[in-house]
């Protein structure tokens, strides 16, 4: 390898005949596809049929690095799992922090994928050159936070990295997250598709290095960032002071936008009980960060008081606040602090959880389920008893839970009647707790995005900080594109989004200026943009072959037909037509025909994936 930051091998790893291949990462390669996402996509795109079932033994899990982990770069100390979605059906992605990026560099990888089943349960475990298939079978039926404390007992190294599935992924539940100490790979169901592998953890330790390419220039830009991050209030004291709590008060109060009550309004009366500035006062343990970053947004809270008294976990994160607090109408944050350490112990997803126990909430409610099917539970909203105890039984597909695990967009198929319109979701990807209605660039950016309800595909953040304006048509586009290309470059480096605060909201030349002294690349900027277009046109060339086009790019019902009713962005939404009318420019500025939303050969060429093209017949 010419450049820095790659170790020029890719593991393929059959769990089916136990083969490990090697595949050389060569720089034209990493160059074109940079890493992490890039890399991901393209071996997808060519190892799997999106067109079969995601449990088939065919389907790859994909665990990667970008160029950044083993670096000590701030806000890169994270990894980078990809697979085709038991829950969207398509082409999914989620990046975690933790350790185990850095060290699979330091054991020379950039990447391990796995494909097959193993006959019986197993975990991976590559120590450098070094790769073993254990056996799983007393680890089966565990949860996340027991699994790795066994896998290191049995290895005798407590500082092993471990990624694990819990019982939710073994029992194919839809949403089934990847656990790395207590941070997820967490929305997608890569832990089912781990699960449907016979496949319970990843261990991975290295006694490598990773390097750079221009020492002296990327001190400089380290030198730049420790001095511009601290210029950046959200990111030098709110991160740090409340981490992404802090967005209760902001979205919840200011803006009247935090989904309550399944999204029938966006105003929480008790948004103060839930709140970050409550969790800081009355819960806060101690502060936690992601390797080698500064701005420790993490928190570590434990409820002190109330019938959860006693409580502990490294979270919850806004996302969490939401999905399990206001979504289900729930303001007692000893309730939401426990569901979100069960969550993780059983191995699945807080927003899919949250959002589809609130969709069963809502249907409930309007007697569309009777106690009957709810297992004898009052199954309504503000029932924090209820929504704590089917985490669990969620996690082992038990009566209702049963249900549950299939994500609110099967459920609200198999439940039937008008149900599908208040299941919030986009492509089978439940909304996190960023509006559709109030957001502008939301709307379009859930129905455009690869993964569909995903705040890390096109991103918030700056409408929020008013850089685009949120309540505006014109031009909002071509803001969603640089958003979605800025994320897609981001997660290439495997790097955290927050970043763009200081980097820029959308893909901007700041960019190039971080990366080029790592990689040696010296990308132009018109170059990286290439890089981001050509990765995000193999994702949807990935969807577009397992069936979606167009008619896939929607909202709900509920997002396209009812304002919000209440609160600081009353009367807010995206009807059909406007959401069709920026559908049309979107395609047109992508170079993605009209009619059909799949990308043009004319584009797919220009951008060097003439093949895919040939693949697609256009």
């Amino acid at each position: 390898m010419k450049y820095s930051g790659y170790k020029g091998k890719v593991l393929k790893i059959n769990l089916t005949n136990r083969k490990v291949v090697t595949d050389e990462v060569t720089d034209e390669f990493a160059r074109k596809y940079l890493g992490g996402n890039g890399f991901a996509a393209r071996y997808l795109f060519d190892m799997v049929d999106p067109r079969i079932d995601p449990y088939d033994a065919n389907n790859v899990v994909a665990m990667m690095t970008g160029p950044f982990q083993g670096i000590n770069i701030p806000t890169a100390g994270k990894y980078y799992m990809a697979t085709k979605s038991p829950l969207t059906f398509g082409y999914f992605d989620s990046v975690s922090g933790g350790f185990i990026g850095a060290q699979m560099k330091y054991a020379g990888i950039d990447g391990i994928l796995i494909t097959g089943k193993a006959e019986k349960p197993t975990y991976l475990f590559i120590d450098d050159d070094k790769i073993e298939f254990r056996s799983a079978e007393k680890l089966w039926g565990k949860r996340t936070g027991e699994t790795q404390e066994l896998i290191k007992e049995e290895d005798g190294d407590p500082n092993l990295c471990v990624s694990a599935i819990g019982p939710a992924g073994e029992n194919l539940v839809r949403f089934a997250c990847v656990i790395t100490e207590y941070r997820a790979a967490g929305r997608g169901g890569v832990g089912a598709v781990m699960g449907s592998k016979n496949l319970k953890a990843i261990a991975v330790r290295g006694s490598g290095t990773n390097d750079v390419a221009d020492h002296e220039r990327f001190k400089k830009w380290m030198d730049w960032y420790a001095v511009e991050v601290k210029k950046v209030p959200a990111l030098a004291t709110g991160m740090p002071t409340y981490g992404t709590p802090a967005l209760v008060a902001s979205i919840g109060k200011m803006l009247g936008a935090m989904g309550s009550y399944n999204h029938q309004t966006e105003w929480f009366e008790q948004w103060e009980l839930i709140s970050g500035e409550r969790l800081k006062r009355d819960h806060w343990v101690k502060d936690t960060g992601c390797p080698a970053c500064p701005i420790a947004c993490s928190k570590v809270f434990r409820a002190k008081e109330g019938k959860w008294k006693g409580a502990t976990s490294e979270g919850p994160e806004f996302e969490t606040l939401y999905s399990l607090g206001s979504m289900c109408g729930i303001a007692d944050l000893g309730a939401i602090i426990l569901g979100d350490i069960s969550c993780d112990e059983w191995g699945m997803d807080t927003i899919t959880y949250g959002v589809t126990a609130s969709f069963i909430m809502e249907a409930y409610t309007k007697g569309l389920l009777t106690k009957e099917k709810t297992d004898g539970v009052d199954f309504k909203f503000g029932n924090d008893d209820a929504m704590i105890a089917y985490i669990e039984k969620t996690a082992k597909r038990q009566g209702l839970g049963n249900l549950m695990a299939e994500g609110s967009r099967l459920a609200s198929r198999i439940v039937g009647g008008d149900t599908e319109r208040f299941a919030m979701q986009a492509k089978g990807l439940e909304f996190p707790g960023h509006s559709a209605r109030a957001l502008r660039g939301m709307a379009l950016g859930y129905a455009t995005a690869t993964r569909g309800g995903s705040h890390h595909d096109a991103r918030p953040t700056g409408e929020y900080a008013g850089a685009s304006d949120r309540t505006a048509v014109d031009g909002k586009p071509a803001w969603v594109i640089g958003t979605q290309q800025m994320t897609t470059i981001g997660d290439s480096l495997v790097q955290c989004h927050f970043l763009e605060r200081l980097l820029g909201f959308t893909l901007t030349p700041k960019y190039v200026d971080m990366i080029n002294p790592v990689t040696g690349f010296e990308y132009s900027f018109a170059e990286l943009v290439d890089v981001a277009e050509r990765i995000l046109d193999l994702e949807r060339a990935f969807n577009v072959r397992a069936g979606m086009t167009r008619k896939e790019d929607t909202l709900p019902k509920r997002t396209l037909e009812e304002p919000i009713p209440e609160g600081p962005s009353k009367g807010m939404y995206t009807d059909a037509k406007t959401l069709d009318k920026m559908l049309d420019e979107f395609y047109v500025l992508k170079g993605w025909d009209q009619k059909t939303g799949i990308p043009t050969r004319a584009k797919l060429v220009r951008v060097g994936l003439t093949d895919v093209a040939d693949v697609l017949n256009v």
